[in-house]
């Protein structure tokens, strides 16, 4: 009954750890989308650097998805799809 329970948890971990290396790819692929000038006219950090943080957080991520790092990376991550996403990649005209 134990080794049950670890093999259905070690298989919900992996779906958390698909999830998020997908979500952080995501952030990734929209980082690179809009022109680096839709950053500095917003007021946000810099296109190479949001790029950069969804690259290490899909690293992290693959790595050990549920560390303290990775943590963090989740707060950067979503950051990114809060408030960056809306700005940068708002309605094209």
């Amino acid at each position: 009954m134990i080794d049950d329970l670890s093999g259905t948890w070690g298989m919900v971990q992996m779906g958390i750890q698909a999830a998020l290396v997908v979500w952080a790819l995501a952030g990734l692929l929209l980082a690179a989308l809009p022109p680096a000038s839709a950053y500095s006219i917003e007021g946000k950090w810099p296109k190479p650097a949001w790029i950069a943080i969804c690259a290490v957080a899909a690293i992290l991520f693959a790595i050990r998805p549920l560390g303290f790092f990775s943590l963090i990376a989740m707060v950067a991550v979503g950051v990114f799809f809060a408030d960056v996403r809306p700005a940068v990649g708002g309605r094209r005209r």
